[in-house]
C-alpha cells in the first residue's frame, strides 16, 4: 500500500510515523509512552498494546538479561547509550537491531524518560554471515591444497628417494674398491656431492609441504 504524501512537508507527525526507524520513548524503570508507526509494523501490534509493555518486554530473553545488567546502568550513569546490539522478539520471530537511547527530564511532572531510536540490521547482519561463510570456505580451501601439496611432496618424495638410496649404496660400494684410479674418485666424489644436495632439495620440499598444513 503506498503511503500517503501530505502536502505539507513539515508534518512531524507524518515525519515521525514514517521515519525509517523504529522511535520510541519510556520511562526509565517503566511502561512505554510513544511508539512510532515504524516500530509497530516491525512488531505487528497496535499503539494500544505497546504502552501496555515495557522496552524490556521486546526483547529475547538474553537481550532482557543484556539490557537490565549493562544497558541501563549506562543510560543511568551517562545518560545515554549508542549502538548497542539487542534483538527485538516479534511474533513473526525475532531480528536484530541497534538501540541508540538518551535519558530527558519529563517536561511536567518530573521523572527521566528514555528517548530511543532502533536501527534494524538484517541485511547487515545478512552480509556478516555471507562473509564469514566466504572465509571459511576459502580457509577450508586452502587446508585442502595443503593437504594435497603435502600428500603429493611426500610421494615424490618417495619416488626420488627410492634410487637415490641406490645411488648412495652404489657410492659406498665404490667408496670401498681399492686401488681407486684418480679419475674413479673424482667421479665418485661428483657423485656424493649431486646425491647429498638432491637429498637436501627433497627434504626442503618436504619441509615446506608440512609447514603449509
Amino acid at each position: 500500500m503506498e503511503k500517503e504524501h501530505p502536502e505539507n512537508l513539515t508534518d512531524y507527525t507524518f515525519l515521525y510515523n514514517t521515519a525509517p526507524c523504529g522511535i520510541l520513548t519510556f520511562e526509565i524503570n517503566g511502561p512505554i509512552n510513544q511508539a512510532n508507526q515504524t516500530l509497530l509494523n516491525w512488531l505487528g501490534i497496535s499503539k494500544e498494546e505497546i504502552l501496555d509493555k515495557k522496552f524490556t518486554h521486546l526483547l529475547d530473553k538474553a537481550g532482557v538479561m543484556y539490557y537490565e545488567l549493562f544497558v541501563q546502568p549506562i543510560l543511568k550513569m551517562h545518560q545515554e547509550a549508542k549502538e548497542i546490539n539487542l534483538n527485538i522478539q516479534t511474533s513473526q520471530g525475532v531480528f536484530s537491531c541497534l538501540f541508540n537511547g538518551v535519558v530527558v527530564n519529563k517536561k511536567e511532572g518530573g521523572g527521566e524518560i528514555i528517548n530511543a531510536i532502533i536501527f534494524k540490521v538484517e541485511d547487515r547482519k545478512k552480509y556478516e554471515n555471507e562473509l564469514l561463510l566466504k572465509r571459511t570456505k576459502a580457509e577450508e580451501e586452502k587446508q585442502l591444497k595443503a593437504k594435497v601439496l603435502q600428500e603429493v611432496s611426500f610421494s615424490q618424495a618417495h619416488l626420488v628417494r627410492a634410487p637415490l638410496a641406490n645411488i648412495l649404496a652404489l657410492i659406498t660400494f665404490l667408496e670401498q674398491i681399492d686401488h681407486q684410479d684418480e679419475e674413479t674418485k673424482q667421479i665418485v666424489g661428483m657423485l656424493q656431492v649431486s646425491a647429498a644436495e638432491l637429498d637436501k632439495q627433497v627434504r626442503a620440499i618436504v619441509d615446506k609441504a608440512d609447514l603449509n598444513i
